[in-house]
């Protein structure tokens, strides 16, 4: 079995290694690591959503026809495949 020398990628491997080791952008992670405008915790501008808008009654109907799917998925084993 003949042995095979991958010259080109062993090159390129350290070549990686050593672009990696000597770039280091200092100031780039400090900057992107938290956003500056958005102090408050907030992750959107603007107030709390009221409940009783027609955006939220919309996500509330969302996430109950969401519940009722996964409930009946199950429930709907024995009927299907007997």
């Amino acid at each position: 079995m003949a042995s095979h020398d991958n010259k080109a990628a062993d090159l390129e491997e350290r070549v990686s290694y050593i672009h990696s080791v000597t770039t280091k952008d200092v100031d780039g992670y400090a900057e992107a690591k938290s956003p500056k405008d958005l102090e408050e915790g907030a992750l959107a501008e603007g107030g709390a959503l009221d409940l009783f808008s027609r955006e939220a009654f919309a996500l509330f109907m969302q996430y109950g026809a969401i519940g009722v799917i996964y409930g009946m998925i199950p429930a709907l084993n024995y009927p299907i495949f007997n």
